[in-house]
């Protein structure tokens, strides 16, 4: 079976041949706040991986380059914007919350929001930097966004 097959394998199955694909794959149950498509994706990078080898961390350093929107940023640090098409996912309170990018704003559950501050505000009830909630300030989030999309 190739690396396709297998990734479109993991789409189509059902929540218990997913966790236990986990087992399988890290040894451990899955964690508890992965959702399905969550789990997917991580499986299918980890066939990646195993297919392929994971990026050398100069690799990583330069797609987090590629990344950043302009070269006056700070070293390490990358774009607060996200791209359309982007997946985001925030864990509020032990519930799962996934956002997809769009041209204008993102949608949440089904719904359109101008921005990712109007859908974090409807997570959480109060007023919040969306892209803040969602970790698109962070420092280490440049390595983790290249390592899961490599």
């Amino acid at each position: 079976m190739n690396i396709n097959q297998k990734i479109d394998a993991l789409e189509g199955m059902k929540p218990a041949e997913l966790r236990l694909a986990w087992r399988n794959a890290h040894g451990t149950p899955a964690p508890p706040a992965f959702g399905i498509s969550l789990m997917v994706r991580a499986l299918a990078s980890h066939c990646q991986e195993r297919e392929f080898g994971k990026l050398t961390k100069a690799e990583l350093k330069q797609l987090g380059a590629l990344g950043r929107k302009d070269d006056h940023r700070k070293e390490g640090r990358i774009s607060t914007e996200a791209k359309p098409g982007t997946w985001l996912s925030r864990t509020w309170h032990g519930e799962v919350h996934e956002v997809v990018v769009l041209e204008t704003g993102c949608e949440y559950r089904g719904k359109n929001y101008g921005s990712l501050s109007a859908a974090a505000r409807q997570i959480t009830g109060t007023k919040w930097s969306g892209p803040r909630f969602f970790g698109l300030n962070s420092l280490r989030l440049g390595e983790l966004k290249v390592a899961a999309n490599g």
